[in-house]
């Protein structure tokens, strides 16, 4: 019976960790398409209930899951993926309170203290914050390895294998979010850049007429 109990903690803290992520990956997905601080707020809106969410799943996750493994004699500590999920609920919480906490707390205050319109320069820039991007797709990506070692738990060897699957979703997430992005051809950066070359062709133009 106890250990009944401890498992649907486990599962309760599991379902509201991927909800928060999945709120966490939504504000900074809508974010980054908000054009005006009116859009910004309604994308960041949910995130305000991360600091709430994020600790209360990992205190029952991590709590029950560690007694159950203490208390369940088919589970031992020893375990690569026990050792693995462990891990990962230290690596999301230095992750979410260390680095991607603070660039979301920078942004929320930000955009409620910015006046209405479109959006300033240095809201723009805390949007793009690189940081806050990696450490939100890292996170959503360690908490689907979680579930696959507390579900498939594998032996050592599917446990490493699965670390450098996501060791190398990671490096690709780091290195998307940290690569500027690139005007498109013929988008309006283009046109505005071409439109600026050729008013300055003509104005030398008439200079030179005017010359002779």
């Amino acid at each position: 019976m106890i250990n009944s109990w401890l498992l649907f903690g486990h599962v309760i803290g599991t379902v509201v960790l991927v909800a928060g992520i999945g709120l966490e990956v939504y504000a900074v997905t809508a974010a980054n398409r908000a054009t005006t601080v009116a859009e910004l707020r309604l994308a960041v809106r949910a995130a305000r209930t991360l600091p709430i969410m994020m600790p209360l799943a990992t205190l029952l996750m991590t709590g029950c899951g560690l007694a159950l493994v203490a208390h369940d004699p088919t589970f031992h500590f020893g375990d690569a993926w026990v050792v693995a999920a462990i891990g990962i609920v230290v690596a999301i919480s230095v992750v979410g309170g260390g680095f991607s906490g603070r660039p979301a707390t920078r942004l929320l205050d930000a955009a409620n203290a910015a006046p209405e319109g479109t959006l300033p320069p240095h809201l723009a820039h805390l949007i793009h914050d690189p940081v806050l991007l990696a450490s939100a797709r890292i996170t959503a990506i360690a908490a689907t390895w979680a579930i696959w070692l507390m579900s498939i738990r594998p032996h050592a060897a599917g446990t490493l294998v699965s670390l450098a699957a996501a060791t190398l979703l990671s490096t690709i997430a780091i290195a998307i979010s940290t690569t500027p992005a690139q005007p498109p051809v013929g988008s309006d950066a283009d046109a505005a850049a071409a439109a600026t070359t050729g008013a300055g062709a003509g104005e030398a133009g008439r200079r030179a007429a005017g010359a002779t």
